[in-house]
């Protein structure tokens, strides 16, 4: 699901990138993933809250909010996108956070019920002071979040080092993909047929996969993921 899109100002060198009022045409989606399971609905990334699109929501001494602007409704977010399919969102019982940029922690508050899962180093980078210094908004966070956190402890998975298996059966396993973030984590979900790989900002595009990471893209065609 598409959570709205994200606009970045025309590239420009230096200080001027902020004080010229030209945007690139084209958007960024925001996306989230509803993956169902034999216990019920996972949501892979929250997306984005419609009030990141108003005046005031982030922090005005942080510069990097000046470099892009988030476009989305009300009905764009992701419980208002699950209520069109029929979910309530009281019915998704857990969510995995690929790394807690405000795009993809931004519809949590649908979901204080659920159980979300997020990378131990991911959640020290991004919480406290130094978290706000480097771009993440913890102060927008629902109040009281107390993710479980991953240590990736697991077995060697692919070109991955090693992994995190969430539910224990292989079919949702947390892989770390640094580099967007040092803590930025990939969903793969297997079922009985076949596999996906949900890569957060790792990528946003096949083609990136290839450019950015190909050696996670040669391993996903070879395993048919």
């Amino acid at each position: 699901m598409v959570t709205g899109s994200v606009r970045a100002k025309a590239g420009r060198r230096g200080a001027r990138r902020y004080l010229v009022d030209e945007w690139r045409d084209e958007a960024m989606p925001v996306n989230a993933y509803l993956v169902e399971y034999p216990g019920g609905f996972c949501l892979f990334d929250a997306g984005q809250t419609a009030r990141a699109a108003a005046p005031g929501w982030f922090p005005s001494w942080q510069p990097f909010f000046r470099l892009s602007r988030f476009e989305l409704e009300p009905e764009d977010e992701i419980a208002p996108q699950l209520r069109a399919r029929g979910i309530d969102p009281k019915e998704v019982g857990l969510v995995v956070l690929s790394h807690l940029h405000t795009d993809h922690v931004g519809g949590l508050d649908a979901f204080r019920h659920a159980e979300v899962v997020v990378p131990r180093l991911e959640w020290e980078r991004a919480t406290g002071l130094r978290g706000r210094i480097r771009g993440y908004v913890p102060q927008r966070w629902p109040a009281g979040l107390e993710p479980r956190l991953v240590d990736f402890e697991g077995a060697v998975l692919g070109p991955f080092g090693s992994s995190h298996d969430i539910i224990g059966d292989g079919r949702l396993q947390l892989v770390p993909t640094p580099g967007h973030t040092p803590g930025h984590a990939a969903l793969l979900v297997r079922d009985d047929v076949r596999s996906w790989l949900l890569v957060g900002d790792l990528a946003h595009t096949a083609a990136e996969v290839e450019q950015v990471a190909p050696q996670i893209a040669a391993w996903c065609r070879a395993e048919g993921v």
